[in-house]
């Protein structure tokens, strides 16, 4: 399917959202996996996966951000939402080359990512909040 953004940009918010659900009642009818994509108007990603808020109706969300770490522009991937699961919290490094796609390590030591707003966390700091969040034996 093409991206939900174009189909956005030409339609209501209700009329969008009534598409969705429609479309995703009939792909679970069918046992349709469907798989959709959006684009951001930003670089960096925006505050919502969709301006209409569709994420209540999705099994699954998946993002993939471009991040600029050291003046370099490298791709992160981050599962949002899997319903039912528990998925993989972490924000991986995804990176495309001659040999095809690796999910690399998560990104250490930096916060802000998702805001598109990446900054490095001194190692003390890291183990003071480890220690705030740590379960209580």
């Amino acid at each position: 399917m093409d991206s939900l953004s174009a189909l956005e940009r030409i339609s209501t918010i209700r009329g969008f959202r009534e598409f969705v659900l429609s479309i995703t009642s009939f792909f679970k009818h069918k046992e349709i996996t469907g798989l959709f994509t959006s684009t951001t108007p930003t670089l960096t990603g925006g505050t919502s996966v969709t301006e209409a808020h569709i994420s209540s109706i999705t099994d699954s969300i998946i993002l993939l951000r471009y991040v600029e770490l050291f003046g370099e522009m490298r791709r992160g991937l981050a599962v949002l939402k899997m319903r039912g699961s528990s998925h993989e919290k972490s924000i991986r490094e995804l990176s495309i080359d001659n040999a095809g796609m690796h999910i690399r390590e998560p990104f250490r030591n930096v916060a802000g990512i998702l805001a598109g707003n990446p900054v490095q966390i001194e190692t003390a700091e890291i183990e003071r909040l480890d220690e705030l969040f740590a379960p209580k034996v």
